[in-house]
């Protein structure tokens, strides 16, 4: 075997064992993209750009991002570390673009936008691994600490650069806290420019960043003390030598396989963790939305409840005018019969050839009872549409002001895709409903058969509005229908009781059998007055129902949808978790 090749077997065969894991990794990464293409909603658009950056980094170089502030020796410790003077260094903080230093046979340097350089080194440690160089964290320029923060999550090994002098700033371990809690990457500390601090001050700065990093959650902090100015000449003795051999550890003793798995399974598990609580926050707006469909149930089921209480006091308003009317038309019917009465309608039938007789002015006095009965059940008609009108709107009315409120996050999202798109179908979804109740109750249309026209009396710009009129024909329709056959049976039933004669001694029995012809009209009028009435409102709350059902139909479909993605969620993130748990057991037990 080729000397050269004897320390690279290990490396190969540990390569070759995670294959596996890779693969397996793989599949996971898929689902978790798959699974972040489908969440919607307010923070979908972050974690689909950071799933689809997880798998694309898969078959990456690992990657090591250089951080920390200006003036901190960030782009000659890059230079040291590569044997190459390729980032920029001068004395002002000139560093204004981060640069992605990768493996090419020739050096070269090409501009991929405005902040961004991609430079290429011929260099053997950049064949499995890549570097970043990033502008200050402090920067002034917002768009640097933008730029930085889209390239930490990628990485599979942070150095984090302080000044040997003065490792304290408030600035950097902010941003190291953002790192570490956000990200929870793998952190190397690097105290840059040790050539200008005494033995003492390393000693205690060196201590204080191991107790400062401690208390941030890093258990054993990875520090070099390193003069990256004299590590471009001496990387023995300015500690370069040192960071270079921890590097090729990780990559020659195949630690960075495990380490680019566990970074990535960790950085998995942080997508997984948000989708979760995208989802718990979609589960909340859903309960939310689950509530207000219930109270629109409530509130039809109310209105439902009002508009029968009201529409039985008009049928007993109804039957109530009907006994009194039929009482004094009995009564006057019955003074027709005195024996004078009949003897004079008689003999003026016989002169006016049979149009002035006892039949004819019973007719008479029949039509104008039925005349009359229709013009005030006309007026109680047009106040029972009122009073309904008034209890359906009084409870209809606030579900259309809910509905019109129900797209009010979207005002506070604009911006971004994400929320403007789940608010929007949710607005979408009730402002179609809203207009559909609407036009049930204020336009013509929504009861078949039924024309408001047709009633001068229902004035189209009422104050009650569309719903006053269209109900008011509703029951003007079905009231006066309902009078005018009644009172027509009654009329041909007053014929058929004076057919058998109209002699004095059958009197009696006209009376009893005319009596029992209006009670049975009232009977009818009421038992036909109800279930027209009712059938007309079982339409009416049908419909009503029926513009409701896309609002409910959208909240059962988005509760299957949670629900199923929670789970997939749920069992991706266990899958995930026992995967990253076994890649640390296989290290430790190769370690």
């Amino acid at each position: 075997m080729d000397p050269a090749c004897e320390d690279l077997v290990p490396s190969s065969l540990l390569h070759r064992q995670f294959q596996d894991k890779k693969a397996v990794l793989a599949d996971f990464l898929e689902r978790l993209a798959i699974v972040a293409g489908k969440v919607s909603g307010p923070g979908t658009d972050e974690v689909r750009q950071n799933s689809a950056a997880l798998l694309a980094s898969l078959g990456e170089p690992f990657l090591f991002v250089v951080v920390g502030e200006v003036k901190t020796g960030k782009s000659s410790l890059v230079n040291a570390l590569l044997g190459a003077s390729l980032c920029d260094v001068a004395p002002d903080p000139c560093t204004d673009r981060i640069r992605m230093i990768g493996y090419g046979e020739t050096a070269s340097e090409i501009a991929a936008g405005q902040y961004l350089v991609q430079a290429r080194v011929p260099c053997d440690i950049l064949r499995e691994i890549a570097v970043v160089d990033t502008p200050g964290v402090d920067s002034i320029i917002d768009r640097h600490q933008e730029i930085t923060e889209r390239f930490i999550p990628k990485s599979d090994l942070v150095l984090f650069v302080f000044s040997a002098i003065n490792p304290y700033s408030r600035s950097a371990w902010d941003f190291f806290s953002l790192v570490r809690s956000e990200w929870r990457r793998k952190v190397v500390f690097v105290l840059n420019q040790s050539d200008l601090a005494t033995p003492e001050q390393l000693r205690v700065n060196e201590a204080s960043v191991r107790k400062l990093a401690t208390e941030r959650g890093v258990d054993a902090p990875v520090i070099f003390a390193v003069s990256a100015t004299r590590g471009m000449t001496d990387p023995e003795g300015g500690g370069i030598e040192d960071m270079r051999r921890y590097i090729r550890e990780m990559v020659t003793g195949g630690g960075h396989y495990a380490q680019k798995l566990l970074s990535l399974g960790d950085a998995a598990l942080r997508v997984v963790q948000k989708m979760s609580k995208l989802l718990a926050d979609r589960k909340g707006d859903l309960d939310r939305d689950k509530r207000q469909a219930d109270a629109v149930r409530e509130r039809i089921a109310s209105a439902r409840a009002a508009v029968e209480r009201e529409t039985a006091s008009l049928t007993a308003r109804v039957a109530a005018t009907y006994a009194r009317m039929s009482q004094e038309f009995a009564a006057t019917f019955e003074s027709e019969l005195t024996f004078g009465n009949m003897l004079g309608r008689a003999v003026t039938g016989i002169f006016r050839r049979g149009h002035g007789g006892i039949e004819a002015r019973v007719s008479g006095l029949t039509k104008d009872f039925a005349e009359k009965l229709t013009r005030e059940v006309e007026d109680i008609t047009r106040q029972g549409a009122a009073h309904v009108s008034e209890s359906l709107l009084e409870r209809v009315r606030p579900l259309l002001e809910e509905l019109e409120g129900r797209g009010a996050p979207l005002a506070a999202s604009r911006g971004t895709t994400d929320h403007a798109t789940f608010f929007g179908e949710r607005e979408k979804v009730a402002l179609e409903v809203k207009s559909r109740v609407e036009a049930l109750l204020g336009r013509e249309g929504g009861f078949e058969g039924v024309s408001p026209k047709g009633f001068s009396g229902l004035d189209p710009k009422a104050a009650m509005g569309g719903a006053l009129v269209v109900i008011g024909a509703v029951f003007a329709v079905s009231v006066k229908s309902v009078v005018v056959d009644v009172t027509g049976g009654l009329v041909a039933a007053t014929g058929m009781v004076l057919a058998g004669g109209t002699l004095l001694w059958k009197r009696p029995r006209i009376m009893r059998s005319f009596r029992k012809n209006l009670a049975e009209a009232g009977n009818r009028l009421e038992r036909e007055l109800a279930e027209r009435l009712s059938a007309r409102m079982e339409h009416l709350f049908a419909e009503l129902g029926s513009r409701f059902e896309p609002l409910f139909a959208e909240i059962a479909q988005r509760d299957r949808v949670i629900e199923e993605q929670s789970h997939e969620v749920a069992k991706l993130g266990r899958e995930i978790g026992a995967f990253v748990e076994k890649i640390r057991e296989d290290s430790g037990n190769a370690a």
